[in-house]
């Protein structure tokens, strides 16, 4: 009996934590996922194009319908010069259906409303491009670390609108003026790492739409690779995954 009662008390301690850890993440195929977070940051600078900034909307829109799917966050903000100082996150949004919706199908038309705001408010969000040169694509991806760190665990995805032509000579960076050999670029992200520069990214999915833009075509081939494998060893030292690098995103963002 004393065996009997001590295994029904097991049971349910294990129903107990079990339906604990259901309550607080949604489950996926490979167990526990938290809360989606889907992230992007558009280059407005002055030489940003307007078929950039429409692309850089179009895949806010997907984010966004993604985002609503899931119930979760989609954030989003353009950035140029001096990004720490200018992000402010004017689309942020965590996808969550009226309480008073019991019903799946009232619950499923309240977050497409929500969805459909979201991009409403997002119609202008890249219309324009910056008035003032520079980019400051380390900034921006430090602004990005600094909002994932304060969301709940889950799925992260950035997507990076941007040619990444980043310019900052206090830092040594000028990656159009030569290619950069594999030595000088470990060189140079280890000492971006030293000095805070390296956005802490673990775990985070990356996309990067549209880098190595040369409308003119003057740009040669080794300094193309020289940028790519610079950004790459970024990304590697950030801790995040890059899944993607071409002109337009043509797969899902989501991690």
């Amino acid at each position: 009996m004393k065996t009997l009662k001590t295994t029904t008390l097991l049971i349910l301690v294990a129903a107990l934590v079990t339906a604990s850890a259901a309550c607080t993440f949604p489950t996926g195929k490979g167990g526990p996922i938290g809360v989606s977070q889907r992230v992007e940051l558009a280059d407005v600078s002055l030489d940003s194009t307007a078929a950039e900034r429409a692309e850089a909307l179009r895949i806010l829109g997907e984010m966004t319908d993604l985002a609503a799917a899931d119930r979760g966050f989609v954030a989003a903000a353009p950035f140029q010069w001096s990004a720490l100082a200018t992000i402010a996150w004017p689309i942020n949004h965590r996808f969550s259906p009226d309480p008073s919706d019991l019903n799946s199908y009232y619950q499923r038309l309240d977050l497409a409303r929500q969805a459909e705001q979201v991009k409403q408010q997002a119609k202008t969000l890249f219309a324009h491009r910056s008035s003032r040169p520079g980019t400051d694509i380390l900034g921006s991806l430090v602004a990005a670390s600094e909002f994932f760190a304060f969301q709940p665990p889950g799925p992260r995805t950035l997507v990076l609108s941007s040619n990444m032509w980043a310019y900052s000579p206090s830092d040594g960076l000028n990656l159009k003026k030569r290619a950069l050999s594999r030595a000088e670029t470990a060189r140079l992200v280890t000492k971006l790492a030293q000095t805070g520069k390296v956005a802490q990214l673990s775990g985070v999915c990356v996309y990067v739409v549209g880098a190595g833009l040369d409308p003119g075509r003057k740009i040669p081939n080794s300094i193309q690779l020289s940028m790519r494998n610079f950004w790459r060893a970024y990304f590697t030292r950030s801790g995040a995954f890059l899944r993607s690098w071409t002109p337009t995103l043509n797969t899902e963002p989501s991690c």
